[in-house]
């Protein structure tokens, strides 16, 4: 363990998701911009990154030392689940998240200040990258003329706004919710095919003839509103046939829809996500 010496906890961002099963969001990655990494070498300030939070450590003196500056950090998702399992308001890259401690809001006492305006990260946080602050904190362009890929988010802290304590601070990424689509394969001579939910909270749509891109035949079973992805899904449907006497069940608990496997379908009068989860007989 690093010996902080005089040091204190000055900031600590944290990052939750509602997809993974810890709650915290991984693979991030932060890269001060402005005149942060100025500010953190005249402070002698130090930045540890756990891929799911920012903490930044220094002598206590360092809060009033150039009291105008803003520091500021380019938040860059690296997961590679990240773009699929998010509901990500902003149209990347065209617009990035703006999560300013200025403007934090206290759910309640003795909570970390949350650097959205609701209860996840929605459109109220999105900034196109045409805002003037925003370009300012993108910097340079490419050798090209290009600009480079912009982050996910940026983070601005201003000093001001770090109390005698750590600055504590949250954001949460709520995960995408889909149309789950059940794709059944092979033969169900069975009558009446259904999908149920154990919970009852989910409904499902009555089976609908398809095929696969080679024209093999399927049924299709969809749910009648979007489902929420999980990387360890506690939802238990089951394949049932109606039948005289009470359902028979034909799949106990079938799988779950997985993030990577998105299509976008005409639902109704609605273009929306689909999961596609494909059950063989």
């Amino acid at each position: 363990m690093i010996d902080l010496g005089p040091y204190v906890p000055l900031l600590r961002v944290d990052f939750a998701h509602g997809f993974f099963a810890d709650g915290r969001c991984p693979g991030l990655r932060f890269v001060p911009v402005g005149d942060t990494a100025a500010w953190l070498r005249a402070t002698d300030a130090i930045e540890r990154h756990t891929g799911s939070a920012l903490a930044l450590f220094g002598p206590a003196q360092a809060l009033t030392t150039e009291p105008g500056a803003v520091l500021a950090w380019q938040v860059h998702a690296t997961d590679e689940a990240f773009p699929t399992c998010t509901d990500n308001p902003a149209q990347w890259p065209a617009e990035l998240l703006w999560l300013d401690a200025g403007d934090a809001v206290r759910d309640g006492v003795g909570t970390p200040l949350r650097l959205h305006a609701g209860e996840t990260v929605s459109r109220a946080d999105v900034r196109p990258l045409t805002w003037p602050l925003v370009s300012q904190s993108l910097g340079a362009q490419a050798p090209n003329g290009a600009r480079l890929m912009p982050p996910l988010a940026l983070l601005r802290v201003p000093p001001a706004a770090m109390p005698p304590a750590p600055l504590l601070c949250t954001v949460r990424f709520a995960p995408r919710e889909t149309v789950w689509k059940y794709c059944l394969h092979g033969d169900w001579p069975e009558p009446q095919l259904q999908v149920v939910d154990l919970a009852s909270g989910i409904e499902f749509g009555e089976p609908e003839p398809g095929c696969l891109d080679n024209g093999a035949p399927l049924l299709a079973i969809r749910s009648r509103s979007p489902i929420a992805l999980a990387q360890r899904s506690e939802r238990r449907f089951q394949l049932r046939s109606r039948q005289r006497g009470g359902d028979k069940v034909l799949v106990k608990r079938l799988p779950v829809a997985a993030a990577q496997f998105l299509a976008r379908e005409q639902v109704g009068s609605e273009s929306r996500l689909v999961s596609e989860i494909h059950v063989h007989r």
